[in-house]
Parts: structure tokens; sequence; C-alpha cells
């Protein structure tokens, strides 16, 4: 995580990774008809290896910004950056996520994919002119968005320093059919320090991992705008 400043304000840059934890892939494929802007997605659902059913999942919607370009499943994931007593300070507007086996997380769980045909964005996002796209996430895979994506930032300017959390949660309006529902938040502490054009962020160790150790490069940020 870092704070980089954008014209007159201050954002607050972070990764997120979600992962499918199993028995089943998450499939979510989306339908567009010739004259509309938005897709209707469904959920599908597999019994060794075919699909057998679908419910209505939300929408889908083509993303523009930068690191994007291509259709977005959006109901999947809410940021919220919450103050030392976990009360809501500011959320994100980026709830949209291309779905996509990105990286390898536990490949040890029931059901788990060792090969996933498709690895990164090659499972079809879709272009603009798409009137279908199918979105998956393997079991053990997650699908990780990087700081220098859009929307991947809070607004923090003005807010005084001291102890935040930042909250992942997926599936926060509980479109899509899970078999544990008690996974879905996680909260990362942190710490802002210095005042307005001098703000720091502190990342205080977690499950072992000091990453205050290891320093970034030059990213190029984009907007915190979804």
């Amino acid at each position: 995580m870092t704070v980089y400043r954008q014209g007159e304000r201050e954002l607050l840059g972070f990764a997120a990774m979600e992962w499918n934890a199993g028995p089943q892939p998450l499939v979510v494929e989306g339908f567009r008809q010739p004259d509309q802007d938005v897709m209707d997605a469904f959920q599908y659902f597999y019994e060794n290896g075919e699909p057998v059913s679908r419910a209505p999942a939300g929408t889908m919607k083509f993303h523009t910004k930068k690191g994007h370009q291509h259709w977005h499943f959006r109901q999947f994931t809410e940021y919220t950056l919450l103050d030392k007593d976990k009360a809501q300070v500011v959320t994100s507007t980026k709830r949209s996520w291309c779905l996509a086996p990105t990286d390898a997380v536990d490949l040890t769980v029931p059901g788990a994919d060792w090969q996933p045909g498709h690895v990164g964005l090659t499972t079809a996002c879709g272009s603009p002119s798409a009137l279908w796209v199918r979105e998956t996430l393997p079991v053990g895979w997650g699908d990780t968005y990087f700081q220098f994506v859009a929307g991947q930032a809070f607004d923090i300017t003005g807010l005084q320093g001291g102890t935040y959390y930042v909250k992942v949660q997926v599936n926060p309006l509980g479109g899509l059919y899970e078999t544990d529902l008690t996974n879905n938040v996680m909260l990362r502490k942190i710490k802002l320090r210095g005042g307005p054009a001098h703000r720091t962020v502190v990342v205080p160790p977690w499950q072992g991992i000091d990453t205050e150790e290891y320093g970034y490069g030059g990213f190029g940020f984009g907007s915190a705008g979804d």
C-alpha cells in the first residue's frame, strides 16, 4: 500500500485478491442485447463437469478506464476504509471485476484445478462489441487487482492520521450462491501518519510478513473511480 497525490487529492493505493476455496468453480456468464450497454449476468452450476442450472447474479458493464478495457461483473467486491473503531469512513466506487485466475493460492483444497484452460485475462472478458462473455475463477485460484489499475484506491483527502482498516468484502449484495459465507470479509490494519502533502502509510506485519521491509518502484496509478 502507498499514499500518492492526484491533483489536489490524496489517495491510498492498495492491491486486493479474492480466491475460490471450492468446492466448485465460479462461472459467471453475461448476455447483452445489441441495443444495450449492460449485460445480464448469470451464475452457472456444474455436476461432473457439465452445467446443470443457472441463476441471475447481477450485471456486467464494459470498463473503459486504465488497466481494464473489458467487461466487469459489477457486484463482486466492495472496498471500505474503516476507522479505529471499525466504523465506515470511505467506500470505494469500485465493485466490479473481470473474473480470471491470475494466481494459484491453494491447490490442495477439494476440487482444485491444477491446470485451468486459461490463466490471466485470456478467459474472455470481452471487447466492447461482445454480446456474450464467460468469466471464471477455478477452485484454488485467486484474481489479483494491483495498485496501478483504476479504482484500487481510497480518497483520503482530509483524513486525520491514526489507525484504520482496509475492508474487502466479496459478494457484498449476496447475489452469488456460496457454500460458505463466513469467509467473505477480510480486514487489513494500517496506520496513516503525517499531514496533508506529507502523508505516509505504515502497514503492520500480517501473518508473519513484514511488508515494510519491501519498497515499491514507480507505479503509474490510475483514477480512484470505477
